[in-house]
């Protein structure tokens, strides 16, 4: 079916006759041109073309959601002996987070060893060969051994790149229940990156967990000021009135509790175990007046 589609969207490109150049290729898909890119590609002869050509073709294609046009050029393009071991380096990452993104974990593997075994001393590149190879064990629930290998890439990344591979690696280290571990790995994460938000959420999440409350409360506090679209569901609701049930504050709990119930549906898990955590909180107070 795929091949068919493929077949298809070639046949629909204009046919215009024009004195196409495999450069031609590269330009347009470094402009982003990516559709103009492939018709120019279709219509160059064979002999003519150059392995970056193939190379750029395989790239509009995969911005173009082909993925299979663009392994097939990929594959293509691996099969020049002569290019060199950083292109074939980066052409073997690039098939496999095309693997990874086609739900391929097991495959996506297989081409970030590839990498790796290609590049003997530490590098970016390898950095995110690592890096794949540790978010496709995370997708096949192997968190321990993907945990190694975000150590690994982060060993070897940018600056740029850090941010990233800190957050994937302290959710793993979560999951696995290492939550001081996974403490440092949040606390990395600049205030300006993307995953900052999320980041400061399992912070107050682990604080929650140790019952660490003035933490909690902390991250909270600081989620609702830098990230307050984030920070407005009934988790956080749930959390504060843990915060004020730990320094015993009826009054705080109450209106907590009460803004929960006028804002989320009464079947709402936290919002019931918050109902929960409030009235043994007012019961052990009534009981603690009566004696």
């Amino acid at each position: 079916m795929k091949r068919i589609l493929v077949s298809c969207f070639f046949a629909l490109l204009p046919q215009l006759a024009l004195a196409d150049h495999p450069s031609d290729v590269q330009r347009l898909t470094s402009e982003k041109e990516y559709y103009e890119a492939l018709r120019i590609y279709q219509h160059i002869p064979k002999r003519q073309l150059t392995t970056d050509a193939v190379i750029a073709a395989g790239k509009s294609a995969w911005a173009l959601s082909l993925p299979q046009l663009a392994i097939n050029e990929f594959e293509k393009a691996l099969q020049d002996e002569q290019i060199d071991e950083s292109k074939r380096a980066s052409l073997l990452l690039s098939r496999g987070i095309i693997e990874y993104q086609e739900d391929r974990f097991r495959v996506a593997i297989l081409f970030a060893e590839r990498v790796i075994e290609l590049i003997k001393n530490p590098s970016p590149l390898r950095s995110k060969a690592w890096l794949l190879w540790g978010e496709s064990l995370v997708s096949l629930k192997s968190y321990g051994a993907a945990e190694d290998k975000f150590i690994k890439a982060a060993a070897e990344a940018t600056q740029a790149e850090l941010p990233s591979i800190y957050y994937s690696l302290g959710n793993t280290q979560f999951k696995l229940g290492k939550l001081d571990a996974a403490r440092v790995s949040f606390e990395k994460i600049p205030l300006h990156d993307e995953n900052a938000s999320y980041a400061m959420r399992r912070l107050a999440e682990i604080s929650l967990q140790e019952r660490k409350y003035d933490q909690t409360a902390f991250w909270l506090g600081r989620g609702r000021r830098d990230f307050p679209d984030q920070f407005v569901d009934s988790w956080v609701d749930y959390a504060l009135v843990q915060v004020a049930v730990s320094k015993d504050d009826e009054a705080t709990a109450s209106k907590i509790q009460a803004d929960a119930e006028r804002k989320y549906p009464p079947s709402d898990t936290w919002v019931t175990l918050l109902n929960a955590a409030v009235e043994e909180m007012h019961w052990k107070n009534k009981l603690s007046r009566v004696k």
